[in-house]
């Protein structure tokens, strides 16, 4: 049995961000991480996606050693109008855990884009 399901007039539906689309670009940019030059300071960084005044990349702080507790990767979310990362997650080596962790701060950043500006 099919349902329908009515929009009122001033209504707009949730359009929800694709949680493998975002786990794919984080994979990949962990990939090219491993060709980008190293920046100042030894980071090298990789552009997932943007949207609005905000960009969502992929940063691997080069010579963090397993003796370090801060993690050498970090997806974070910078917003251009305050030019400054307002959230970010760090990870080891992007298992189960950490990855449904950087999707889900993804996925958040997405949802309240307009607030996080």
């Amino acid at each position: 049995m099919s349902q329908s399901h009515a929009i009122s007039a001033g209504a707009q539906p949730e359009i929800a961000p694709c949680r493998d689309r975002i786990e794919e670009q984080i994979i990949r940019a962990y990939v090219r991480l491993a060709l980008a030059p190293d920046q100042t300071g030894g980071l090298r960084t990789i552009t997932l996606t943007q949207f609005g005044a905000l960009e969502i990349r992929l940063t691997e702080v080069s010579g963090a050693s397993e003796a370090t507790p801060f993690p050498p990767f970090w997806v974070e979310i910078y917003s251009h109008e305050s030019s400054c990362v307002i959230d970010s997650c760090g990870c080891f080596e992007f298992d189960e855990d950490e990855l449904t962790a950087a999707v889900d701060l993804v996925v958040d950043a997405q949802r309240h884009q307009p607030v996080l500006n």
